[in-house]
């Protein structure tokens, strides 16, 4: 396939850094036969049942490939379960009072401020934020502004307003009117989501005059600056919770928090309106404008944008296969379409997590129908009800093709992805000693046990059970009996918060985990941590426990107006003990 083994030790181990080594132990193998760490010492791992390291057992499983017990012996000891009972909550957050927009959510305010037909894209050559380990990019770790954010904003205000102002209708869209005051009120309100003060009024009101000084007399040199000035504020680049620690937000600021949570972008004129009222005072109004943005077309893309992240669903857009036989490039634009419009689907008829696991059906178009094994539609995309063999996201197409070595399957990266769905431990750093060899006969679980042998097995013990209940898929996401001309084996356990609990295969897994508190409490960990735009830490538990009983028999919807009504989204942040 055009792949050398160094490349799929990579792809086996590198997400997991630790296990690096492996990399670099195979690295030397290939320097010679006779090196210390040959080959040779790995011992038998061609026998049925995966053993690892001198006959021993792979990690999780007993010689004979079905689940082993819990305290049972696996490479290099019992496996200890203790520290993998519940979800992690091991963030920093800052507790930020003053969270800066994000580039999209500053494209999506200033086009609706300024009332553009729609989004300029200005933010695409803006400057990302630096990487700061966090989940969600719009997490406070990563809102920092240095010189160069400060010179895109400056110019991304200059080029807005010259559109704003560049024609007598761009410029009756944004105002009816002709009045300085007026002008100066009405953007003013929109741009730092409130009233502005008397003085603030003023201050603008003289930047007007000062425009049209330094550009002609007219509304729109006068205008333009003003707009330049109203979005290169800190009122305007920044949400404020500012006050006592705990204390409830006030309408204003509920009004702009919900929303840029809801629609990615700043308040409507309508529910500046309602914060005024104190329509958004009560738990009642609060759910009711929550529901109502949830109902609205921008909430899609919020969610969707939720869960591209959550699961890296960018990956489809990189995906590389080529020199794999019966491969058709045609595919690669319907992996990304297909899962779009899962997730969308999920969201839009009012499901939820439980779904997403479980979900019998899946987007298929002429090129994914072939893998599927099923009839291709006319055009475009349908739903479609799957075969036996798959339930939810985590068994279709696109995410097995995705998660792959070419043609072959690669569990530990397919575990890695299901191992974040419980928020457990991240895998931990094991010292490699022996790379095995291939050997002629052997499946992709037989090598992957003999390889993480090496190293005690236990850097991999939280993610390759997992990754293993999808054996019955190969590189391609097809179903297959038989990996290598050997049948697949895909039976396990794994020790989840409510005990260890065995499965035969990715449907018993994927069932287990609808229905297992720790993975609810795991995804509302990721809703929370999206929606607060923070890390979650230990004094958020109660809280996300909570959640997390609500997922499980609710929709992601029912999941978001619950944690919208909760102290933790409706009060300044105060650092919990």
């Amino acid at each position: 396939m055009g792949t050398s083994k160094a490349a799929r030790i990579a792809l086996l181990c590198g997400a997991l850094g630790a296990c690096g080594r492996s990399l670099r132990h195979e690295a030397r193998r290939d320097e010679g036969p006779n090196r210390p760490d040959s080959g040779a010492a790995a011992g038998n791992v061609g026998e049925e049942g995966g053993k690892g390291a001198g006959g021993a057992p792979s990690a999780g499983f007993d010689a004979g490939g079905a689940p082993a017990v819990e305290g049972e012996a696996g490479v290099g000891g019992a496996l200890d379960h203790s520290d993998r009972s519940s979800v992690v909550l091991d963030g920093t957050p800052l507790y930020s009072r003053i969270p800066r927009l994000t580039a999209a959510q500053w494209e999506h305010a200033v086009t609706d401020i300024l009332r553009f037909a729609g989004p300029p894209d200005w933010s695409q050559s803006f400057a990302p934020p630096p990487p700061a380990g966090t989940d969600f990019e719009n997490n406070e770790k990563r809102l920092f502004i240095d010189s160069t954010n400060l010179f895109d904003f400056e110019t991304g205000a200059e080029a807005a307003a010259a559109l704003a102002t560049g024609s007598a209708a761009a410029l009756a869209a944004l105002y009816d009117g002709d009045d300085v005051a007026g002008f100066v009120r009405t953007l003013g309100r929109r741009a730092f989501r409130r009233p502005l003060t008397e003085d603030e009024e003023a201050a603008y009101g003289a930047i007007f005059a000062r425009g049209e000084e330094l550009y002609g007399e007219g509304f729109a040199q006068g205008a333009g600056l003003v707009i330049r000035a109203l979005l290169e504020s800190p009122h305007f680049l920044y949400r404020t919770e500012l006050g006592p620690a705990g204390a409830a937000l006030n309408g204003y600021e509920v009004a702009s928090k919900l929303s840029f949570l809801l629609l990615d972008t700043t308040p409507s004129d309508a529910l500046l309106d309602a914060a005024a009222a104190g329509e958004l005072d009560s738990d009642q109004g609060l759910e009711s404008a929550a529901r109502e943005m949830l109902a609205a077309p921008a909430a899609i893309g919020v969610l969707r944008d939720f869960h591209r992240q959550l699961l890296a669903l960018d990956r489809y857009a990189t995906l590389d296969k080529s020199g794999v036989t019966d491969f058709d490039p045609g595919v690669l634009p319907e992996l990304d379409a297909a899962t779009t419009a899962f997730f969308d689907h999920v969201f839009q008829t009012n499901l939820g997590l439980h779904e997403i696991l479980t979900s019998k059906e899946a987007y298929v178009g002429p090129g994914l129908a072939s893998l599927y094994g099923v009839a291709a539609p006319a055009s475009g995309l349908e739903l479609r009800e799957l075969d036996a063999s798959r339930s939810g996201y985590f068994m279709q197409v696109p995410f097995l093709m995705a998660w792959a070595d070419g043609a072959r399957s690669a569990p530990s990266q397919r575990g890695l992805r299901l191992q974040r769905m419980l928020c457990g431990p991240r895998p931990g750093d094991d010292p490699t000693t022996t790379t095995p060899p291939e050997q002629v006969g052997q499946t992709t679980r037989e090598y992957v046990a003999a390889l993480t042998a090496g190293c005690g097995g236990t850097c991999h013990a939280s993610i390759d059970p997992l990754g293993f209940a999808l054996e019955s898929f190969d590189g391609l996401g097809r179903a297959r009996a038989e990996d290598n001309g050997r049948p697949v084996k895909t039976a396990g356990s794994y020790p989840f918060a409510e005990g260890v609990k065995q499965f035969n295969d990715g449907n018993d897994l994927v069932r287990i985990m609808a229905n297992s508190v720790q993975v609810h409490t795991c995804y509302s960990k990721n809703v929370a941590a999206f929606a607060l735009g923070r890390d979650m830490a230990a004094g958020d538990r109660p809280l996300l426990e909570k959640l997390g009983q609500i997922s499980l028999s609710n929709s992601l919807k029912e999941l978001v107006v619950a944690l919208v009504r909760e102290p933790a989204f409706r009060s300044r942040p105060t650092e919990a003990p």
